[in-house]
């Protein structure tokens, strides 16, 4: 991963986990009722949205496309444990093979 998208990544968890504890503490530390908390909450949670669009989708395409590469190389390598799985299997057939035969004279 480059370090472009690991700082993407890292601002767009950054942002998350700070709207989140905004959250946690608006809730606890509102006076107001339940549904006038609901509203401000929804207007709040739509300009923020709205003002970091282009970062969300940014780092969404980031995200995916690590997790495209991440789904390749754990294939890869599983492929490759499953070729030297086959390949053990092969030897130890071959070698028993012709220890058979040495002990057949």
């Amino acid at each position: 991963m480059s370090r472009r998208s690991e700082s993407a990544l890292a601002f767009g968890i950054g942002t998350l986990v700070g709207v989140l504890a905004g959250v946690a503490a608006a809730v606890l530390f509102s006076p107001k009722s339940g549904e006038e908390m609901r509203k401000d909450l929804k207007v709040a949670a739509r300009k923020i949205v709205k003002e970091n669009a282009p970062n969300i989708v940014y780092t969404n395409k980031i995200n995916s496309a690590a997790f495209v590469r991440l789904q390749y190389t754990i294939e890869s390598q599983f492929n490759k444990a499953i070729d030297a799985i086959k390949a053990g299997r092969m030897a130890a057939a071959k070698r028993r093979e012709e220890l058979e035969s040495a002990y057949k004279y």
